[in-house]
């Protein structure tokens, strides 16, 4: 039964790697926050 013990390991090994998102070129849009101007005008 010791003999298992490696299929596990060599099964832990062939597991996918977890899922990376690829990282967006730095020119594409991004979000970015939206200040907002306070007009005094609006009273």
């Amino acid at each position: 039964m010791a003999k298992e013990i490696p299929s596990f390991h060599s099964w832990n090994e062939v597991a996918p790697p977890p899922i990376i998102f690829p990282h967006k070129p730095s020119n594409s849009p991004a979000l970015e926050t939206i200040t907002e101007e306070e007009d005094d005008d609006n009273d």
